[in-house]
């Protein structure tokens, strides 16, 4: 990756010294020139550089961002391996995408467009949360809206979540875990009796056990 490049989407000014990368730089700290190079990444010739700007453009709260990763989640095969960590190895693309969908709300909320925000990244959210039915990478990131914000129009997929992950616990323990912790705290009715029906207990679904 050229050095350019890999400043625009990376780098954290001196004076950011608070950002533990680029996707928390505070608007004030970001330029109005690299918002929009980042935005002319969104034309590169490798996907993985348009989605890397795509996801840094989402986290800053940016529609051109959101509507690039929107569209992108729907080619999930093709676009699964493009982020990868760097130490370990395994695939973050998913989870990285669900926290720049967190991100973008956050910075609309601060710019007073919460409640439209909202609405634009029910759809998206609600694609990570099936991939991840099927793939290891966890969704407990963006829990707190669900439970704090009172994001509840998320429950019938959380619901499905939990309803095929527990078939897969030894791909899925920990998830298991977080998102009946979730589900007891908004929707306890329906985890208590899924408690019931399985005779388990939320304990018996953290690592190592109880």
């Amino acid at each position: 990756m050229k050095k350019d490049i890999e400043d625009l989407l990376y780098s954290v000014p001196p004076n950011a010294d608070y950002a533990v990368d680029a996707t928390d730089i505070d608007a004030e700290d970001i330029p109005r020139s690299r918002v929009q190079g980042v935005i002319e990444l969104l034309g590169h010739s490798e996907e993985s550089i348009r989605f890397a700007a795509a996801r840094l453009l989402t986290s800053w709260g940016y529609r051109e961002g959101l509507s690039y990763l929107s569209n992108a989640l729907c080619r999930a095969d093709e676009i699964g391996e493009l982020e990868v960590h760097r130490l370990y190895g395994y695939d973050e693309t998913f989870k990285l995408a669900l926290a720049a969908l967190v991100g973008y709300f956050t910075r609309s909320s601060d710019r007073g467009n919460g409640e439209e925000a909202r609405g634009e990244i029910f759809e998206p959210i609600k694609k990570i949360i099936k991939l991840s039915n099927s793939r290891p990478f966890e969704i407990s990131g963006f829990f707190w809206l669900v439970e704090d914000k009172k994001f509840y129009e998320y429950i019938p997929e959380l619901r499905e979540h939990l309803i095929v992950v527990i078939e897969s616990p030894d791909l899925h323990r920990w998830k298991i875990y977080d998102v009946l912790r979730l589900l007891l705290r908004v929707d306890n009715a329906f985890a208590s009796n899924f408690l019931e029906k399985m005779n388990k207990q939320l304990d018996d679904f953290k690592l190592g056990g109880k």
